[in-house]
This record gives structure tokens, C-alpha cells and sequence, in this order.
């Protein structure tokens, strides 16, 4: 089913980009953790002048207003994730609908399909964008900080429930609120839509979730998380430019991860990886997979560079090519 609305990613807003453009570089001299502490003031001052209504039935979105009447204020219902970032502390603040998803949750590199509806958290009070007829596939570390920390907290809808005609609907879906300081968002730069320094409010729903393995190396993405602190860019086995989870060759012996039996029963988990040397570090991992002290890309593992060791050197010809044998 997911294959059917995969096209569906290709209407993804533009604003969730993070801009690769040199002129997008925030200044220097800006005082991102300055800025960081009026946020979070004006969103608790937000959070404490107004309430919301969850959305029934087969609403998308629920509503937010301003407290007239003694209604519950948002203070009351919200949770809080604090968030290092680039040596700054953010709070970000999250509402969980119940009853919530009955599906699982996504990490951080995981792809989500979304129902959502961005308002501005100023003066103005102005929705920006708003996606809210057909679910959209949004990979989430092409998206802004704030849904890669807030997204996770939420679980998707389970089955797919759907008519021919019909837009896609699930049994369940996750559905909330994310309340999210600049420094998670556009910070000092802004898009054509959303000023500089401004916080922002999502109503979202998450239909589904889709493990992704973004360096396509036969490992879903969630597994490159080695020392298991959440953070994915921190986790560089070759300390190279890139981290495991964008980088097809993690030890960088010259073989692709895919080749180096990182996954021998295609589950996209390398819990059962092989280690040829018993040394505790399987060898998609391991720049000497047999433990003889040559690294492996010394070894011809892969004398016509394609990174595949089909075509590795077997010296002895015991059918066990060198860089797998110590006594070659």
C-alpha cells in the first residue's frame, strides 16, 4: 500500500527544506541563545492566555483560542522536550491527543506521512501552510529541528483504511500539537512566509511510518545510532565527512555496507551482522575484517573498485578470499 502513495512525497512544501543556499547562513554575531529564552517566554505566555479543542471524529485539526471563560489552559495540557542544539537549550512543547496512534513511533530519521497545519506564534497569528485533504510523505531529517524532535513522540495510524475513490484515511491516526521556539524552526532567517525569528505551531496528524535507510546500505537508518544517544550525526565509525547513517561504506575498507554481510537475513537490522574475527565488531564496522592486522581495502577485497568483494583475491585458494582469512 505505501508504494501506491509514494509519488505523493513529490508535494512536499518547500518550506520544510532546510535551504542549501550560501546566503541562508545565519549571521555569526547572532545571539541564538538569547533568542532562545524570549521564545520560550512568549510560549509559555501563549501557552498560559490560551486553550484548546481536540479535534472529533474524522477531523484533521483541533482549535486554538484565546481563554475567555475559565477554559483549561494549554500550560496544563502540554508535555516538554529539552533540546540541545548547536550548544543551545530549547524547550520544545508537544500536545499528544488521546486516544493517541496505535501504530509506532518514528525516529529521527524515519519518514512520516502527514496531515498538518502551520500557524505563526506572533502578533498575527497567521497559518502559513496547511496540508489537510491528502496525507504527504515528509522524510524528517530534511525537515526543520522541531519535527525531527517533536514527531517522535507521536505513533502513526495503524491500517490503512481506504475506498478507491477516496483519499487515503487510517484506523487511528496520531494527532496533537507542536509548539516550536525560532531556534527549532526558521531561526534568524526566516522563509518567504514566516519572519525571522519566529515561533511556530503545527497542528499535525500522522498517518503512517516508513523505516528509511537514507545511504541505501541495506540498513534502516534507525540502526546507525551506535551509542544509542538519539543523536544520528555523531555516529562516524570512519570519522570521515559523513555519519554511519549517510554513509553507504561506514568503516571505509573500500566495501560497500550492503556487501559486507551487515544484514544476512534482510531484515534491515544488523543485529545478526557478521564478524568474521570474533572481535566484537561486526565487519561492516571493521577496516580488518579477519583480524590479521592488513586493513581490509589492502587486501584486494575489491580489485575493480566497485566496492562489491565478488571479485576479492584468494591467494591460497581455500575459496576464502584474503581479506576474510588470516593465514591467507
Amino acid at each position: 500500500m505505501k508504494l501506491k502513495y509514494l509519488l505523493l512525497s513529490l508535494v512536499i512544501g518547500i518550506i520544510f527544506f532546510q535551504s542549501c543556499n550560501g546566503n541562508d547562513t545565519p549571521v555569526d554575531e547572532f545571539d541564538h541563545a538569547a533568542q532562545a529564552i524570549l521564545d520560550d517566554q512568549k510560549i509559555n505566555e501563549f501557552l498560559e492566555t490560551h486553550f484548546y479543542t481536540p479535534p472529533t471524529g474524522n477531523e484533521n485539526f483541533g482549535v486554538i483560542d484565546t481563554i475567555l471563560n475559565g477554559e483549561t489552559p494549554l500550560k496544563n495540557l502540554v508535555q516538554t522536550k529539552e533540546i540541545e542544539l548547536e550548544n543551545i537549550n530549547y524547550k520544545l512543547y508537544y500536545v499528544v491527543n488521546t486516544p493517541e496512534g496505535i501504530g509506532e513511533n518514528p525516529s529521527k530519521v524515519d519518514r512520516v506521512f502527514v496531515k498538518y497545519k502551520g500557524i505563526t506564534l506572533n502578533d498575527e497569528f497567521t497559518t502559513f501552510e496547511e496540508v489537510s485533504v491528502n496525507y504527504i510523505w515528509l522524510t524528517l531529517p530534511n525537515t526543520i529541528s522541531g519535527w525531527r524532535y517533536g514527531f517522535p513522540n507521536y505513533k502513526d495510524g495503524g491500517a490503512v483504511i481506504s475506498g478507491l475513490d477516496e483519499p487515503i484515511q487510517f484506523e487511528q491516526p496520531g494527532k496533537g500539537v507542536l509548539f516550536i521556539p525560532s531556534g527549532l524552526g526558521y531561526r534568524n532567517i526566516g522563509t518567504a512566509t514566516i519572519p525571522a525569528n519566529t515561533s511556530l505551531i503545527f497542528h499535525i496528524e500522522l498517518g503512517d511510518v516508513e523505516r528509511d535507510d537514507i545511504d541505501f546500505d541495506g540498513i534502516y537508518s534507525i540502526y546507525e545510532d551506535l551509542n544509542g544517544d538519539d543523536d544520528f550525526s555523531n555516529d562516524n565509525t570512519d570519522d570521515d565527512s559523513k555519519p554511519n547513517y549517510f554513509d553507504d561504506d561506514d568503516d571505509d575498507d573500500g566495501l560497500k555496507t550492503k556487501y559486507e554481510s551487515a544484514d544476512p537475513n534482510e531484515d534491515h537490522n544488523p543485529n545478526d551482522a557478521l564478524d568474521t574475527d570474533n572481535d566484537g565488531v561486526p565487519n561492516y564496522l571493521d577496516n580488518d575484517d579477519d583480524g590479521d592486522g592488513i586493513i581490509t581495502a589492502l587486501e584486494e577485497a575489491d580489485p575493480n573498485g566497485d566496492g562489491n568483494p565478488d571479485d576479492a583475491i584468494d591467494s591460497d585458494g581455500d575459496q576464502i578470499p584474503d581479506y576474510l582469512d588470516p593465514t591467507n
